[in-house]
């Protein structure tokens, strides 16, 4: 069965990105470690095929994977944010109650949320290089200065 690796490699990136992350990916973190604890507990509540609770919860996620796009310098926000639209899409589906469909959402969500954390881990390694690359510049910027202080 796909569903307790898959549900395990969840909480691994959830937890990388909450300990090794920058703020937006910690608040990223945050926010799907929300959404795991929030689904199980409100899947029941529906309206004939309609989880509408899970549905909301995936809008609620979009938006706000949407708002730190928006607000933060990360690009990997963006495409998780595209990732969960896609998911947030699916939703549609259960609304026609065309049953042939259903499992083809379920598929369509579990590789949108495989996109997330594809993004999420490569956004983790980009924030990471990024601080990286911005202490070596200041390093770099502190030995020029040394230099010039020295040969003037």
């Amino acid at each position: 069965m796909i569903v307790p690796p898959f549900l395990a490699f969840t909480w691994v990136v959830i937890a990388a990105l909450v300990v090794w992350g920058g703020r937006p990916e910690r608040m990223a973190g945050a926010l799907f470690g929300l959404l795991h604890l929030a689904t199980p507990a409100i899947d029941h509540l529906a309206v004939g095929q309609v989880r509408w609770a899970v549905a909301i919860t995936s809008l609620l996620t979009f938006g706000g994977l949407l708002r730190l796009a928006l607000r933060g310098d990360r690009w990997w926000l963006v495409f998780a944010a595209g990732c969960q639209l896609l998911a947030l899409s699916t939703h549609i589906i259960s609304l026609l109650q065309i049953d042939s469909l259903i499992w083809t959402a379920v598929t369509l969500r579990w590789i949108s949320w495989g996109g997330v954390l594809a993004c999420a881990l490569f956004g983790l390694w980009e924030g990471r290089a990024v601080d990286r690359l911005r202490r070596s510049a200041r390093g770099a910027d502190d030995d020029a200065n040394a230099l010039c202080e020295n040969t003037g």
